[in-house]
């Protein structure tokens, strides 16, 4: 009996202790604790008039919430190592110079209808680009065609850490200046 006793006193003492938090008057203020780097806002004049004996705490405020987005926290670090060299003035004059150069070259094979990695390799080293500085892939498969799609990647390093990169495709000519990757160089690697 004793047993019963002590666990009807502890329920009992769970029901008053639950019943009074329901009794209270709901605050203003956040249920959770501040996160840190957040400060307090002081209350409305309103409310605080309005309010009775006991004093609630203020809503909280981001000090600086930064700009929204949906992206996942480590959104940067982890894609760090996809990061581009920055191109001075220079470096993109002579990009630019030689965008100018392998355009029309590329042109010429997608009029002829040739897409082949050969044909581009070809058509680049014609230009009298060092081979060790040239590369050029077949277009990958996506995921959801059953077929490699016709076309070529190409890349062309110049200078220090420039790249122009591109594609050719029966329904495009890509051919861009940007940056080499220090993970990398021009073409990023394939992932799932």
């Amino acid at each position: 009996m004793r047993g019963s006793f002590r666990c009807g006193g502890v329920v009992a003492l769970a029901a008053l202790v639950m019943a009074g938090g329901c009794a209270r008057q709901p605050t203003a203020g956040p249920v959770f604790p501040a996160p840190a780097g957040t400060t307090e806002a002081p209350a409305p004049a309103a409310a605080s008039a309005s309010t009775s004996a006991s004093v609630s705490a203020p809503p909280v405020v981001p000090v600086d919430p930064g700009p929204a987005g949906d992206g996942p926290p480590n959104h940067a670090d982890n894609n760090g190592w996809k990061q581009r060299h920055d191109l001075t003035a220079a470096e993109k004059k002579e990009g630019d110079r030689l965008a100018a150069r392998i355009r029309p070259a590329l042109a010429e094979l997608r009029e002829a209808q040739d897409f082949t990695p050969e044909s581009t390799r070809q058509a680049l080293l014609g230009l009298g680009l060092p081979a060790e500085r040239v590369g050029v892939t077949a277009m990958r498969q996506p995921s959801w065609m059953d077929t490699v799609p016709p076309g070529a990647v190409f890349e062309v390093h110049f200078g220090a850490a420039g790249c122009i990169t591109g594609d050719v495709r029966p329904e495009r000519l890509l051919v861009q200046v940007q940056g080499a990757a220090a993970e990398f160089g021009c073409l990023e690697p394939y992932t799932h």
